[in-house]
């Protein structure tokens, strides 16, 4: 895949990334992780719920600079049996954050993100 770069000098790159978590529940999951030099714009995240006759909540957080404060994005939003969320607002990760989901009940959710990794030089 190429890396097309950025800026004028050529210096660092945009690459469009994806994540996903196979059967979330409701242990706590790392869904993307910022490492030092990148910040990371998330496009949207799906969340599917496998189970065909169990409704579920899922919590979304941001574990901001790593300081154990959770910030949360969602918090117990609705996700009906055999169902999709879509959450498609845009927000940024940088290097030392991280961003976790959970359910509120053992699940079975599949979760996909797409984002653009932006590498600095």
């Amino acid at each position: 895949m190429a890396n097309p770069s950025t800026g004028f000098g050529g210096a660092g790159t945009e690459v469009l990334r994806r994540g996903y978590m196979d059967g979330l529940t409701n242990a706590e999951a790392t869904l993307l992780t910022g490492v030092a030099n990148h910040i990371y714009t998330v496009l949207s995240i799906v969340f599917c719920n496998l189970a065909s006759s169990s409704d579920e909540t899922i919590h979304m957080y941001i574990d901001g600079d790593l300081i154990g404060a959770d910030i949360y994005l969602l918090n117990t939003q609705p996700l009906n049996a055999a169902s999709t969320f879509i959450f498609s607002d845009r927000f940024v990760l940088t290097e030392t954050d991280k961003l976790h989901a959970s359910t509120s009940n053992s699940a079975d959710v599949d979760v996909w993100v797409s984002y653009i990794d932006q590498q600095l030089a």
